[in-house]
């Protein structure tokens, strides 16, 4: 039997675990469920709805970036959106965020999350 693991409080897919049918409980933990799965199933786009508990695409998200000097706005985002970039990373609390530079060039975001969202990488030239 293949499963996807998913946390119950976001509806991620944490992991993929092809076991017998008796030791699928064994595999999460008291904050995990489980769905059964086809061979092959892509997890990373895919998330568990959970008001009903199916499995349903990710959606892409359409953030938008704009640059005001040294600093990128990333707008189009969800309360919890993980953004990094060159090894920093911040939370969102809110629809957008600022990130800003030292130097000028070209960086990439790196957009985590929620669940129900595809993992997006956007370039961004900052020319100051």
């Amino acid at each position: 039997m293949i499963v996807a693991i998913y946390d119950m409080s976001s509806g991620f897919i944490q992991q993929i675990v092809e076991c017998h049918e008796d030791a699928i409980d064994l595999q999460c933990d008291e904050r995990q469920n489980y769905v059964e799965v086809e061979k092959g199933f892509d997890d990373a786009a895919h998330f568990v709805d959970l008001e009903d508990g199916q499995i349903k695409p990710k959606q892409s998200r359409g953030a938008q970036v704009s640059t005001e000097g040294l600093t990128a706005v990333i707008t189009g985002l969800e309360p919890g959106t993980l953004l990094s970039m060159d090894g920093h990373q911040i939370a969102t609390t809110g629809d957008s965020a600022q990130l800003e530079v030292d130097v000028p060039g070209t960086y990439e975001i790196h957009l985590v999350g929620p669940a129900w969202r595809l993992d997006e990488t956007l370039q961004v030239t900052i020319d100051g």
